[in-house]
């Protein structure tokens, strides 16, 4: 059944806004994606087949080739593109010698990712609206260190984040430094995750976040994500 003809059960009104949203979105992926593409390129940088980008998607990057993306990658930053109440258009920020690899048929909504070392997200992981990925302190804890930009900046932590594959983060998680999370997790909405180590097919959730429980036979009834 073709969509025009599936928009025949809804009212007028309904139909107009529906037709909108689809037009919209027909017109500004390409352009967004060519865009991407475009910066992608011009940094050394890879992507991969079937790369879609819809909104802003903001690339910055100290040194070529810091960002990986693979196939079937799917970026949305435009408000309307996802309904979720996006905040702030999709970042990936790569400081020094940092870092970006961003596995095959995966995809982001107003994420932010930012990397002095590395982050490593793999196949098939849905990172949810307003996601937060740091391998790094943004400012000492050393609050001598603090009073001068530079020693600030030098004195800032940074440990490798690595996301397996198949794990779901939910809307406004915070990854912070140093987190491994194993493939098919679940981190719920709103979790700030400092864990370390976090094995497979775990649930996790909360503030600070903490392992709730195993996924492995149970039905889909966690915390909402």
């Amino acid at each position: 059944m073709s969509i025009f003809r599936q928009l025949t059960k809804y009212p007028p009104a309904a139909t107009l806004l529906i037709l909108r949203d689809i037009f919209a979105t027909k017109i500004s992926t390409p352009i967004c994606t060519a865009k991407a593409k475009l910066i992608l390129s011009a940094l050394g940088c890879h992507y991969g087949r079937n790369l879609s980008v819809d909104g802003k998607f903001i690339i910055r990057t100290h040194r070529t080739g810091a960002i990986r993306l693979g196939d079937n990658v799917s970026v949305q930053s435009r408000f309307m593109s996802n309904l979720a109440g996006l905040t702030n258009p999709t970042v990936f920020h790569c400081i020094g010698d940092g870092s970006i690899t961003f596995g095959d048929n995966s995809g982001c909504s107003g994420a932010v990712l930012s990397s002095r070392s590395k982050i490593v997200i793999g196949d098939y992981v849905n990172v949810g609206a307003n996601v937060r990925i740091f391998d790094h302190d943004y400012h000492a804890t050393d609050f001598l260190a603090r009073r001068a930009g530079e020693t600030d900046k030098a004195r800032c932590a940074t440990m490798p984040i690595v996301i397996g594959d198949d794990v779901l983060i939910g809307a406004n998680a915070i990854i912070l430094k140093g987190v491994t999370i194993g493939p098919r997790c679940v981190i719920g909405a709103g979790a700030v995750v400092s864990l370390k180590q976090i094995p497979a097919d775990s649930l996790v959730a909360g503030n600070p976040a903490r392992v709730i429980r195993n996924l492995a036979g149970h039905a889909d009834d966690g915390p909402q994500s």
